[in-house]
């Protein structure tokens, strides 16, 4: 009897232990499908079947949306257990909790470059005119040139591959992601009072680097323009190989003399001339800018005239034969405003329109080879920097500096006017660099 006394107190916890459990199991939890997506378990649903069906008619609406065959990406399994009772979704809201993880693989088109998929968009007829359209943009070259082959340097491929509908991009977001290198590059609404300097300044970039990014064949901007602010780096780049003829200035020379008859002074004995010459020529052009270029044929039709400068045996004078100052290679602007006029075969220079009298600064360091009046150009600053590079400065209303000065980058060297062949206050801005006309944009920051 004691041990009966004894074991009755046991047997009672076991019970209700037992009793726990069971009401555990029936009560607080009970029989359910757990839905397991790539592994994970997201809920619970009572009934199979209803769960499958709510994800097939997701994946018919998503097919009659893209008009196109889908897949189910994720992997989804069903399994029995016991769970909570507020892990089962009801059947109202399977569609709500399946619309946030599932995904879906289609069949796309990829552009392929050194073996990986760069864009993916819907078919092989969008594939073809994507790479028609970024070729197309460097078609068109400068007057007297012919276009003689167009072509990526990289080697590219169409290939067809299953992938995530997110993967499958527009046209228009494929072209801006090749050409740029990027999916979301910044971009900037142009307002009132925007120029392309203005812009590229405040966003510490160069103009060229605006109108390579933006394929702009000029540099006037409409109110509410959109514009891609990227430094570009394209995944397929376009090699244009042209031969063209056209006619190029002779710079001409500056000579310095020595007076000894005199010790401070200095004149101008001749003015100089730039020449002319007509020459024939192939060039190989990525992206609009050209990396190489072969001169076939050359001929004189002009030669230049030195220019002459006398001086006294005291003056000191930057020339060739001393220690010239030599820039640095990377122009600054020489003045701020909007340009009015680009670059091209006929119009070797920018045009920078500002207030007149507005400073014009030396855009790198370098001497002073003519100031003065020259036809057209009016007043007029030529600057050697001694590198290769020399910079001139036309339409002046006044200058503040003397042929054979030294001078810094950033110095004030004349101010902006209208003198010459002018439509108004504005600074005419030439590079020159191994003797030819090169676009400023390209050497301006």
């Amino acid at each position: 009897m004691q041990n009966k006394a004894r074991l009755t107190p046991i047997i009672i916890g076991i019970s209700l232990v037992l009793i726990a459990s069971l009401l555990w199991a029936f009560v607080f939890k009970t029989p359910a499908c757990s839905v397991v997506v790539d592994g994970e378990k997201k809920f619970a649903v009572t009934n199979k079947s209803q769960a499958e069906k709510t994800i097939n008619e997701i994946k018919l609406a998503e097919e009659k949306n893209c008009a196109k065959k889908l897949e189910l990406a994720n992997n989804i399994e069903f399994k029995r257990s016991l769970v909570k009772k507020s892990a089962i979704i009801k059947t109202a809201d399977l569609e709500k909790e399946f619309q946030q993880i599932l995904k879906f693989k289609t069949m796309a088109v990829g552009l392929e470059v050194k073996g990986e998929a760069i864009a993916y968009v819907t078919n092989s007829a969008q594939a073809e005119k994507l790479l028609k359209e970024i070729k197309s943009t460097y078609e068109e070259q400068d007057e007297g040139e012919k276009l003689v082959e167009l072509a990526f340097v990289e080697k590219v491929k169409i290939v067809e591959k299953m992938v995530e509908v997110d993967e499958v991009m527009s046209p228009e977001d494929a072209y801006t992601l090749i050409t740029t290198g990027t999916k979301n590059p910044e971009k900037y609404i142009v307002e009132e009072g925007d120029s392309l300097w203005l812009i590229a300044r405040r966003n510490d970039m160069y103009v060229d680097e605006i109108v390579k990014a933006n394929s702009l064949t000029k540099e006037d901007l409409s109110l509410g323009q959109e514009l891609i602010l990227v430094k570009s780096k394209p995944y397929l780049n376009v090699m244009a190989k042209v031969e063209g003829e056209k006619v190029e200035a002779i710079p001409f020379e500056t000579v310095v003399e020595t007076d000894k008859n005199s010790t401070t002074t200095i004149r101008i004995k001749q003015n100089g001339k730039d020449g002319q010459k007509q020459i024939a020529y192939k060039a190989t052009k990525i992206n609009g800018i050209i990396e190489e270029r072969e001169i076939t044929k050359e001929t004189v039709l002009e030669k230049a005239i030195d220019k002459i400068i006398v001086k006294g045996s005291a003056v000191t004078v930057a020339s060739r034969g001393g220690s010239p100052v030599v820039g640095s290679g990377a122009l600054d602007w020489p003045t701020s405003g909007s340009i009015t006029n680009g670059y091209r075969s006929a119009h070797t220079a920018i045009d920078i329109a500002t207030k007149l009298g507005s400073p014009i600064r030396a855009a790198d360091s370098g001497y002073v080879t003519f100031t003065g009046w020259q036809g057209g150009y009016g007043n007029f600053v030529i600057v050697d920097h001694g590198n290769g590079i020399v910079t001139r400065y036309a339409h002046c209303n006044s200058i503040n500096v003397s042929t054979g000065q030294r001078v810094v980058k950033g110095e004030n060297i004349a101010t902006v006017g209208s003198t010459g062949r002018s439509s108004g206050p504005h600074l005419h801005f030439e590079v020159l660099a191994g003797g030819s006309f090169k676009n400023p944009l390209s050497y301006l920051r």
